[in-house]
């Protein structure tokens, strides 16, 4: 099974501007809210992510951030299109959201991230907001996805290995992860063949 998904045009043109705006400006005027991501081994403090380490918990520790409206938007959409409102995000998720954003030249190496909670699959519905000028391509197995701002890509994060090309050019990458841990049932139910894109 394919476990990789793309909705085109999921997120309007309205809706980025203002997730653009808000990543921008909260990198500025919140600096504590993002951590570097330590996700390129060439090129250190170049992608940085308002996710948390995987051992914390944005629970027990209270941490709190004021994302715009429109993210939590977007994360209900994703919740409604796929039925997950019963399945918990990840606890280093902020409200089950993550905003990174990549400076200048810089890449995101090959990984597979944890499984959080017992018998569940950590799904990823990831929004490109900005892409940088060149590069950053998401590939997920083996496969590039080049998807346009405002499409969704969802895939099984903990099952496969991804990384992002480098990114080139004076665009900075925005990017918002949404993540849940979800069931086999459920993985199976988003991920099946005549749903695959």
């Amino acid at each position: 099974m394919k476990k990789v998904r793309v909705v085109k045009n999921f997120v309007n043109s309205n809706e980025i501007l203002l997730l653009n705006k808000w990543s921008l400006q909260n990198y500025k005027n919140n600096p504590g809210n993002y951590m570097d991501a330590n996700m390129d081994s060439i090129r250190p403090r170049t992608r940085f992510t308002t996710r948390l380490e995987n051992s914390r918990n944005h629970h027990k520790e209270r941490i709190s951030i004021d994302y715009p409206k429109e993210a939590y938007t977007i994360r209900d959409r994703i919740k409604s299109k796929f039925g997950l409102w019963n399945y918990e995000s990840p606890p280093s998720f902020v409200d089950g959201i993550v905003n990174g954003i990549g400076f200048g030249e810089g890449a995101i190496d090959e990984h597979i991230d944890p499984v959080y909670y017992p018998n569940t699959h950590t799904l990823h519905c990831n929004v490109i907001s900005q892409k940088s000028d060149s590069g950053g391509v998401t590939i997920i197995g083996g496969e590039e996805y080049d998807v346009n701002v405002g499409d969704l890509l969802c895939y099984v994060v903990s099952d496969v290995k991804h990384r992002v090309t480098v990114t080139k050019g004076k665009t900075n990458r925005i990017l918002w992860v949404y993540g849940f841990c979800i069931s086999s049932y459920k993985m199976e139910e988003i991920f099946y063949e005549k749903f695959s894109i």
